[in-house]
């Protein structure tokens, strides 16, 4: 940690812990730059041999000693390699050639790739010799039979940590197992910083070379999340396109049932009639005493249904006798259906009387006058009890205007309404035959269809023109319909969780975590590094500049290639097997 610039000290020994005293800057010769020209490539060429030589040497010299000792001879070769490369280790002199190999290594080391320059520079030299050792010395042994058996053992897995494992499989596996797979980078399957910021910063530092596949496989990603929901709607068997046709298939499948409903309803009641039982006389008292007891402001403004009822009732028995016959409470019962607005005051005032006058016919009349009645009252639990249901049956008040209109049936049925207003729904379309059974399937898939509407409402696209599936948007769309249990009712428990897992797949590939994008990565130092050899005077030097700068450039290029494939091609499942054998 470096001192203001201006602050002395007096003793370099009193300085705090991690404090330094800034040292000034070595000034450059020209001897310096002229030992660049050739320290730089020696060391670029020495970084490649060195560890193959040194490997080579540990190979053979661990024989001798393996056989004296009785100990593996894999570590022993790894460390009389590490030794050796040590010992041939080259470092350069002039602070030039430290300057520009020091850049590139610290770039490489930040990188997390091969260590192409593995002796110089920012990247500890013993390390390195042994990391790039133990491959060569690795595949050397297998071929020697007296010491194959020695290497059989199982390596510490690296990369992902063991516990991270399971995590980046099951991510990996719900991706995959989508109605239409989705392949996670390696970032998004370990959810790793560091690696989410190399694909990120790759992808925007070299979109036409190491990055170009990178973008390629993030707008196949997106696409193919976008064509989950596509196959997620065939599959609910759907078979309109948009609201108003949705709207009116469910609203024909329940006018219908509706009308078979009342056909049978009517039947019954004309049966009852011609027999007789309809005009057994009953007491209308407990109706007549429950609008009684409502106070005029409620008579009057908000349930004006109460005032035309007890008209009707005075209508119908002008001489108070208490009395009705079956048949003109049943009149009463069908004006008060006619006469009132689903989800208001009055509805609930207009079910309390109708319940009124079913509980005083209760036994009386006849069979067949019961037998009308238990029809009426399955088609009241069906259609009119939800306020739902009675609404998508009902004109405007005084017009011939649909209460709810085609394109507004879906949001009436799913979206607006509780859990149980939608298993109203859901139960009278049911119960609707196969004309029914099709309108609910239509609700299915125009939910699937909203929650692609909602994810894809964003001016962000792919590279192939495709909208981006927003995870906020999801989220928030899934929590809508998720919070009173309506997403398991409608889709069922297995369908709701398949839209829980793409939601939980287009988390993992377009939210990237906080930090990933935006960041001075890795692929940022690289680029740096070989901005400070393009910018060094070494660079203006004929021959040797082109051949340095073009060694670093392909370097970078190889490694940078290298991680890409990794990423694209990752599979957590299978890299922890091989490497855990």
């Amino acid at each position: 940690m470096a001192l203001p610039a201006g602050f002395q000290l007096e003793e370099q020994s009193n300085l705090p812990a991690g404090f330094q005293l800034e040292q000034p800057e070595q000034k450059r010769s020209m001897a310096d730059y002229v030992k660049a020209l050739y320290e730089v490539p020696t060391a670029a060429i020495r970084s490649v041999t060195d560890p193959i030589l040194s490997s080579a040497y540990g190979v053979a010299a661990s024989i001798p000693e393996a056989i004296s000792t009785g100990q593996p001879p894999a570590p022993i070769g790894q460390r009389i390699a590490a030794e050796m490369q040590q010992k041939m280790q080259y470092q350069p002199t002039s602070p030039v050639s430290q300057d520009i190999l020091g850049a590139v290594g610290g770039a490489i080391e930040s990188a997390k790739i091969p260590p192409y320059l593995g002796n110089i520079g920012m990247i500890p030299s013993m390390a390195k010799a042994a990391q790039v050792s133990k491959p060569f010395i690795q595949e050397a042994m297998p071929s020697m039979p007296t010491l194959a058996g020695a290497l059989r053992k199982e390596a510490p897995m690296v990369g992902v940590g063991a516990a991270e494992v399971p995590q980046a499989v099951t991510r990996t596996q719900i991706a995959e197992q989508l109605r239409i797979p989705v392949k996670l980078s390696k970032g998004q399957a370990t959810k790793e910083l560091g690696q989410q910021q190399f694909e990120i910063e790759t992808a925007k530092n070299y979109p036409e070379t190491a990055g170009k596949a990178l973008i390629a496989e993030q707008a196949t990603r997106n696409e193919n999340l976008l064509q989950n929901f596509d196959a997620f709607v065939d599959a609910t068997g759907k078979e309109t396109y948009g609201l108003r046709e949705t709207g009116r298939v469910v609203d024909k499948a329940l006018i219908n049932s509706a009308n078979k409903a009342k056909k049978e309803i009517n039947t019954a009641y004309e049966l009852a009639k011609s027999e007789g039982q309809l005009q057994e006389p009953v007491s209308y008292a407990p109706l007549k005493a429950y609008i009684d007891n409502q106070t005029p402001t409620v008579k009057r403004k908000l349930a004006p249904i109460l005032s035309a009822v007890d008209e009707e009732l005075t209508k119908n028995d002008p001489n108070k006798t208490g009395l009705l016959p079956i048949n003109s409470l049943e009149d009463i019962y069908k004006f008060i259906n006619m006469h009132y607005e689903p989800g208001t005051p009055a509805a609930l005032h207009a079910k309390e009387m109708k319940n009124l006058i079913n509980a005083s016919t209760t036994g009386k009349g006849g069979e067949l006058y019961q037998l009308a009645k238990q029809l009426r009252q399955d088609y009241s639990k069906k259609f009119e009890d939800s306020a739902f249901v009675d609404k998508l049956l009902r004109n405007k008040p005084g017009t011939t205007d649909r209460a709810v209109a085609f394109e507004d049936v879906f949001k009436h049925s799913i979206l607006d309404g509780s859990l149980d207003d939608v298993r109203n729904v859901g139960y009278a379309l049911k119960k609707a035959g196969p004309e029914g059974s099709r309108a609910w399937k239509e609700l299915q898939g125009q939910t699937v269809e909203h929650l692609k509407d909602k994810v894809t409402q964003s001016v962000d696209v792919d590279s192939f023109g495709n909208p981006v599936v927003s995870p906020a948007k999801f989220k928030s769309a899934i929590r809508e319909l998720d919070q009173d249990g309506k997403l398991d009712y409608i889709l069922g428990k297995s369908g709701a969780q398949e839209v829980r897992n793409l939601l939980e797949t287009t988390i993992n590939v377009n939210a990237p975590l906080k930090g990933a994008a935006n960041y001075s990565n890795t692929s940022s130092a690289l680029i740096r590094a070989l901005d400070k050899i393009n910018t060094s005077p070494i660079s203006r030097i004929p021959v040797v500049g082109s051949l340095t700068k073009y060694s670093f450039e392909k370097a970078t290029e190889n490694a940078l290639n290298k991680k890409v494939q990794e990423s694209i091609n990752y599979n957590p499942l299978a890299n922890a097997l091989r490497k855990g054998k």
